[in-house]
């Protein structure tokens, strides 16, 4: 990596003027090696030694990825009253198509401290600041070092190793997704900035979004990456900030802040919805993702449900001790006595939050220190697959009475049923956390006596890491955060929300010691 930069900084009366302009070339390289083999014979142990040399393919990974980039700033002010910046890059990426791989990257930004003019005089309202900006950025996304070209691999097969398999679709025309923001601002200071708040709505552009698009295998490959799509998301931001206790050599600071957020797909090209995709564990079980004009990104979709199948309804409970039916009531939303997902899937949900926050406190007295950080998302939803494995909920339990024509419609209250792995509204859950995030005790001592033993300073502190975890009522794993992004299928934002066996949070305890001399 290598970036050059040149500054000007001047001064002109009460103008102040400062630019920066640069270049930057990054290469980054990738190496490995991969072996894999097929048709292990029956009886016998996974073992390299027993596969022929026809079903064994080694693959070397040798992978450059270079970007480009020339970039510039100026900022003006005049007389600490009224502010402005414009900035503009130019990047490209080898990750693109040939045709797409630069891409100019414009931003502006300006500003008024109303405090400072000459006809404003507040004691209690201190500090007042208009804000305005605008300005984009460009991303690879999930690309990989050659996704714009069409790889020819080696599969396993059912008569041996196929050879010349295509990975992808070439797309000469593939480009930056890029993302272009408007911000409208305002803050606030009060008693000599004791009290600080800040309140911006914005507004998010996302164009030319980088997808993995499902298609007929057909060509070869399950799915192609391309551009396609806008999305557009908005929402409000608040932050404040206070000096809540300053006397006596007791020091208490508090900072937080709110962001809501909404998105919605505003364009899909040529279409007016991606393909539906069932994304999830085995044999399909997982939500439907649809993807839509008018919809938020990744919206999951299935059977909404009403309760489970009573256990009295179970064949021979002794078989399934503390187990459940397994199989839950579901919704006949257009009341034609029929389940089908043409007709009866609603939206269950997504994994966008509604709103998620921050609250940091900072403590000081004397020689010791105090210090946490929460933070907390809301309204957010997954599709839990976790609870299928550990309550063994595969179906086939129900007694033949049950349903005796075998319609999937209880005999009993005419209610229609699915088994858990079709009825995706039973496995739906709120995401919604609260966690003390950091936490930290620490104890300096004191300057004169460090000095004494030849030290500059000396601090000894404990901290720890998500000490306090708060999860939803019907949350039933261990991590609402760990979305499953690495199996079979999954196609980038558009398929993002489904879970299995996410890892537990991590809790850390630390004792440290600094010292200076």
């Amino acid at each position: 990596m290598s970036e050059t930069t040149l500054n000007y900084t001047k001064t002109i009366g009460t103008s102040d003027i400062s630019a920066v302009a640069g270049a930057e070339f990054q290469n980054f390289y990738i190496k490995g090696t991969a072996i894999a083999g097929t048709n292990v014979p029956l009886g016998l142990p996974l073992n390299y030694s027993y596969l022929n040399t026809a079903d064994v393919t080694t693959r070397l990974r040798d992978e450059t990825v270079s970007r480009r980039s020339v970039f510039g700033r100026v900022n003006y002010a005049y007389d600490n009253r009224y502010l402005a910046s414009i900035s503009a890059r130019r990047d490209g990426d080898s990750r693109f198509g040939a045709n797409n791989r630069y891409k100019v990257f414009p931003a502006f930004s300006l500003g008024w401290n109303v405090h400072n003019e000459s006809f404003y005089h507040s004691d209690l309202l201190t500090d007042l600041k208009l804000r305005f900006s605008r300005g984009s950025l460009g991303t690879t996304s999930f690309l990989g070092s050659y996704s714009a070209l069409s790889l020819l691999l080696t599969q396993p097969t059912i008569f041996g190793t196929g050879f010349l398999i295509p990975s992808n679709v070439s797309n000469p025309d593939l480009t930056w997704q890029s993302n272009t923001e408007t911000n409208y601002g305002v803050n606030l200071g009060f008693l000599g900035n004791r009290f600080t708040f800040g309140v911006d709505y914005y507004t998010s552009q996302i164009e030319n979004m980088l997808i993995n698009q499902s298609v007929s295998e057909v060509l070869g490959t399950p799915s192609i990456v391309l551009n396609r799509g806008d999305v557009k998301s908005s929402g409000i931001e608040f932050e404040f900030g206070a000096a809540v206790i300053n006397k006596g050599g007791l020091h208490w600071d508090l900072s937080g802040n709110l962001s809501t957020v909404k998105k919605e797909i505003t364009s899909l090209g040529d279409l007016t919805s991606l393909p539906y995709v069932v994304y999830g564990g085995p044999a399909g079980r997982g939500p439907q993702f649809r993807n839509y004009v008018g919809g938020e990104v990744g919206e999951m979709w299935g059977y909404q449900t009403i309760g489970q199948v009573e256990s009295k309804y179970i064949k021979d409970p002794s078989q399934n001790i503390g187990f459940s039916s397994s199989e839950y009531y579901v919704v006949d939303q257009n009341g034609d006595g029929k389940i089908d997902p043409e007709h009866d899937y609603v939206k269950l949900g997504s994994n966008t939050p509604d709103f998620y926050w921050g609250l940091n406190s900072k403590m000081s007295f004397k020689d010791f220190d105090f210090s946490l950080q929460f933070q907390g998302s809301q309204g957010a939803e997954v599709y839990n697959i976790d609870p299928i494995y550990w309550e063994s909920q595969f179906g086939g339990r129900l007694k033949a009475s049950f349903d005796v024509d075998n319609d999937r419609i209880a005999d009993h209250n005419k209610l229609p049923f699915q088994e858990t792995r079709n009825a995706a509204g039973a496995m739906m859950q709120d995401a919604s956390y609260i966690a003390l995030r950091n936490f930290t005790l620490g104890y300096s001592i004191n300057p004169k006596a460090a000095g004494k033993i030849g030290l500059g300073s000396a601090r000894v502190y404990v901290a720890a890491t998500n000490l306090w975890y708060k999860m939803a009522s019907n949350y039933t794993s261990f991590n609402p955060e760990g979305v499953e992004t690495t199996n079979t299928g999954y196609l980038g934002p558009t398929t993002y929300g489904y879970q299995e066996g996410a890892s537990p949070i991590v809790r850390t305890f630390t004792l440290g010691l600094n010292v200076n001399f």
